[in-house]
């Protein structure tokens, strides 16, 4: 093997040689040297390294060479696809040439997104697919035939949601070594692939499930680089989350007996004894569903958002958990009578369709426990009304750990000998680390802050007007301050410009208002979804985007395309949001501020992230707006303030007017 250097090796000319498009930071050196330590010397490490350092290929080359020298995995989890692309498309492929060594990079991805053999040939041989399909299913085997992976977002062609969910793994309903399409299936194919990959990249989203379900879907590691590290907390608490809705249940009934079906579980086990007992037991469970949501309605107040129950509930007093254990009892029962390793497929699919029904019973029989007695004190439980678009018509109930710091401390960091998290906002203000860390456990951990190499001084005018009302009061008069002062703003850039919200109710309000009455093409994310809003905004100059969280973060968009980031209010995140509520009430308790050790740091980060929409490279200028005069008014605006990027600041439209015109005329002249 090709003796492996220590990164600072490949800094500068080794680099420039690879990559024409380099340039020499001291920041992404600092940054790589520090990963490569902390491998080396089996530590943690923290690194807020701002837009521009490159933070990328400053891990991925010391994770590379940590992997080769100790052949180990090392992997790397994201947030968004984007960052995946750009590791897998760019910075992987740069590193293996600068290296001269074809090291093995894999993506994982959820058990869900890989095609099932097994499933799609019981779909096709029944015909129990969409009649639509028909016409596209000759295209389908087109890709099937010659993709390496299956997934189903290489899949271009038509394909209904229903047909892929039908004919996509699900964990719970997988014969695994006993199926007959192992050696050749898409999933475990993967599966080895990751095993024998240097660095494997995965989500945060599967990292969490990875965690909550035992250590057991992603191969063993002990290094970890967790990139967009920011909303890492809050995603793995998220996988700890559990929920039910009646919709849930009724699915795995309908399943297991339907007098409509003739694919019932039912049909299949006609001739065992205990059919009788589970088609009784389905009938009388379906009555209680509904006796059990009408009392939950009945027992609650009339619900519009997320509400918190912070008391035990009468409901039903544990009918519907006594029914359904009933139930899996009875089915438990069914299944000593079938072999899952038998050589009968027949035999085997019945097995596996009474166990994956028994676990999903006793998933939603869980939940219903613990939302009824919410007895547990670090467990936060609540209602939202029913998803319209889900065609939901009963609440849905959600019980989650308050906090994941626990789980983070006895289980993921004692199982990791060094963990990298890093993002470009990481520090809020004068707490530094504290917020992040006050999230992630009690964990030791070198930490390391590095500024942006952009000259934000010379790049960007941060415009906070006085003269605005208060969005607190959410009155009229705000949202048509916004909607006399988001046109003058886009004057000045002829559009090319995101117009960032905190609510879809206040994009609503304004985008109604503008969307007729200026000359530049607007795109609204509640109107198109977010990814047709990005698309058609990049397909057209001077064009506008109107967008919540989706495009606060991880959208990165270079040159005159964006030349304004206007943020129409600061982000704090709604007090009565379940979860969070639970974690004030915390702070309280022990007479601490909520506000200064939650919220507020919180608002910083976010912040920061719109900030960092509006230069992404050395040659980008612009101007990031805040309309919110409470930076002027409450004592906590100057911390905010100085905690971003330290860029021209300018109060009146008439100076920004000024200062932006001389931007553009000192940009035009050193191009």
């Amino acid at each position: 093997m090709k003796q492996i250097k220590t990164v600072d090796n490949f800094f500068n000319q080794p680099l420039k040689k690879t990559w024409a498009e380099f340039e020499f930071r001291k920041e992404q050196v600092d940054m790589s040297i520090s990963v490569e330590q902390a491998f080396q010397k089996s530590q943690n490490l923290m690194v807020e390294a701002g837009t521009g350092v490159g933070k990328s290929l400053a891990y991925l080359l010391p994770a590379v060479f940590y992997s080769l020298s100790e052949q180990k995995t090392v992997v790397i989890s994201t947030e968004t696809k984007a960052l995946q692309n750009q590791l897998i498309n760019k910075d992987i492929p740069i590193a293996k040439k600068l290296l001269g060594i074809d090291f093995q990079a894999e993506i994982a991805m959820g058990s869900n997104n890989y095609v099932c053999k097994r499933k799609l040939n019981d779909v096709i041989s029944r015909g129990n697919f969409n009649p639509e399909m028909t016409e596209h299913l000759p295209q389908f085997y087109q890709w099937l035939n010659m993709t390496k992976s299956g997934i189903r977002s290489e899949y271009t062609g038509f394909a209904t949601f229903d047909f892929w969910v039908q004919i996509t793994r699900e964990s719970d309903n997988c014969l695994g070594r006993n199926c007959p399409n192992f050696s050749s299936s898409f999933y475990f194919l993967e599966k080895e692939k990751w095993r024998r990959a240097n660095i494997l990249i995965v989500n945060h989203h599967l990292l969490g499930s990875h965690i909550a379900g035992d250590f057991k879907i992603l191969p063993e590691f002990s290094h970890i680089i967790v990139d967009e590290a920011h909303n890492f907390s809050e995603i793995i608490g998220k996988s700890f989350c559990s929920t039910v809705a009646y919709e849930d249940v009724q699915t795995v009934l309908s399943f297991i007996h339907n007098d409509k079906s003739k694919n019932c579980l039912t049909t299949k086990i006609d001739t065992h004894k205990s059919k009788k007992d589970i088609v009784r037991f389905v009938a009388e469970l379906e009555r209680t569903l509904v006796d059990y949501f009408n009392v939950l309605t009945s027992e609650l107040p009339p619900i519009y958002n997320a509400q918190r129950i912070t008391e035990s509930l009468t409901l039903d007093e544990g009918k519907l958990e006594e029914e359904l254990n009933r139930l899996i009892i009875c089915m438990a029962k069914t299944l000593e009578g079938f072999d899952k390793e038998s050589d009968n497929l027949v035999e085997k699919e019945i097995a596996i369709s009474l166990e994956m029904s028994i676990v999903r019973l006793q998933a939603c029989c869980l939940t219903f426990s613990k939302f009824r007695l919410n007895e547990e004190e670090e467990m936060v439980a609540w209602v939202e009304p029913p998803n319209v678009y889900k065609q939901e018509k009963s609440f849905r109930l959600f019980t989650q750990p308050r906090n994941v710091t626990g789980i983070m401390e006895e289980t993921f960091i004692p199982k990791m000998d060094s963990i990298i998290f890093t993002s470009a906002t990481l520090t809020s203000g004068k707490t530094k680390f504290s917020y992040f860390k006050s999230y992630i456990g009690n964990i030791e951990t070198q930490e390391l802050v590095l500024e942006s190499p952009f000259d934000y001084k010379n790049q960007v005018l941060l415009y906070i007007p006085k003269r605005i009302s208060d969005p607190a009061t959410q009155s009229d008069e705000y949202h048509e301050d916004l909607a006399k002062l988001i046109p003058m703003l886009l004057d000045l850039t002829e559009g090319s410009a995101f117009v960032l919200f905190t609510s879809n109710k206040s994009l609503n309000l304004v985008y109604d208002e503008l969307v007729d009455n200026l000359p530049y093409p607007l795109f609204s994310q509640t109107k198109l979804g977010a990814d047709k809003a990005k698309k058609e905004f990049l397909e057209v100059p001077n064009g506008v985007l109107f967008g919540v969280a989706t495009f606060w973060q991880g959208v990165d968009i270079k040159g005159d395309q964006l030349k304004s980031v206007i943020i129409t209010k600061l982000p704090f995140q709604p007090p009565q949001e379940p979860v969070l509520e639970a974690r004030i009430e915390e702070i309280k308790k022990r007479n601490g501020n909520s506000f200064m050790e939650i919220q507020l740091p919180h608002s910083i980060l976010t912040l920061k992230q719109g900030f960092g929409r509006l230069v992404r490279s050395k040659t980008d200028i612009g101007i990031v707006s805040i309309l919110d005069p409470r930076l002027h008014t409450k004592a906590y605006g100057s911390e905010i303030v100085n905690a971003l990027p330290p860029a021209k600041k300018v109060f009146t439209y008439k100076e920004l007017k000024e200062s932006y015109k001389q931007l553009r005329f000192d940009y035009d002249k050193s191009n």
